[in-house]
């Protein structure tokens, strides 16, 4: 498993999709490596020889970067963890998707969260705050 702490300029793109406006993904890549995963595209767009399921790329400034985004943005839904799970184990250490629902607890984007992890469970006090969720 290859893992690299990187600095992101943008947290947040958007997606095109009804369900959602922006997506946020806190990391490149996923340890878990789901068989049936449809986000295996995006290993394309990483820079990774490593096959899906063997890199995660740390977004280590994703919270500083989604506290100036949010404030330029139209409003909208915003789609956490669209393209990796934000749940995924290397999360119980660095905390980033933590850190992001900080700053999204003080926002009023509507946030939908999508993991396969019991780990979210460690942030409900944190969910609970976020107005629409």
């Amino acid at each position: 498993m290859k893992i690299q702490e990187v600095f992101c300029k943008s947290i947040l793109n958007k997606t095109g999709i009804p369900v959602g406006d922006y997506a946020l993904n806190p990391y490149t890549g996923c340890e878990h490596g789901c068989i049936y995963c449809y986000a295996v595209f995006m290993k394309r767009f990483s820079g990774h020889k490593e096959p899906w399921g063997n890199f995660v790329d740390i977004k280590i400034n994703a919270a500083d970067v989604l506290h100036k985004q949010l404030n330029r943005l139209k409003p909208g839904t915003i789609l956490l963890g669209t393209v990796t799970d934000p749940y995924q184990p290397l999360e119980e250490k660095y905390e980033i998707t933590r850190s992001c629902l900080k700053e999204l607890v003080n926002s009023n984007f509507p946030v939908s969260i999508q993991t396969k992890s019991s780990l979210v469970l460690r942030d409900m006090d944190l969910i609970k705050e976020i107005k629409d969720i």
